[in-house]
């Protein structure tokens, strides 16, 4: 009797292994938690903040420009024109956002924006609000900036 059993045993073994291995694999990873629409409005923020440097390189940059092609005896009009429209462009993109910054820290307490207080019901319709003006000036500065580039490769 010992002997059927021990054949049986052999033959479910890599079965009972198997399944014994792939419960102790499915540990379940910590799911890291979910975004905050804070959060959210200042990760986008955080990530067009550093372009207001390059916002100021380009405005130097185009100014230069613009003095050379004056210099000339017969200036490119359209040209000019052109990085007209870029400079004001780019000044417009670092208005949004010096503006953006002013009004969104005059709504929020510094608790609400880097610890994660709870906001109150208004200021969870106010944020909703925010998180589409940092939408639009994000797309304004990327916009400017690009188009800023697209000019001085003339």
């Amino acid at each position: 009797m010992n002997k059927s059993i021990r054949p049986s045993f052999l033959k479910a073994f890599p079965i009972f292994a198997l399944i014994i291995f792939g419960l102790v694999s499915c540990k379940s990873e910590p799911k890291a938690p979910e975004k905050t629409q804070m959060q959210a409005v200042m990760e986008v923020h955080d990530a067009v903040m550093p372009k207001m440097g390059t916002i100021g390189k380009l405005v130097k940059e185009l100014g230069l420009k613009k003095d050379s092609l004056n210099g000339l005896e017969a200036p490119d009009q359209e040209a000019i024109e052109n990085i007209e429209k870029a400079l004001d462009s780019l000044k417009a993109g670092h208005k949004f956002m010096m503006d953006w910054m002013k009004d969104f820290g005059s709504q929020f307490t510094a608790e609400e924006i880097l610890k994660g207080k709870e906001l109150s019901p208004e200021k969870k319709i106010a944020l909703s609000k925010e998180a589409i003006k940092v939408a639009q000036m994000e797309a304004a500065i990327n916009g400017s900036i690009s188009f800023a580039e697209i000019v001085l490769e003339r």
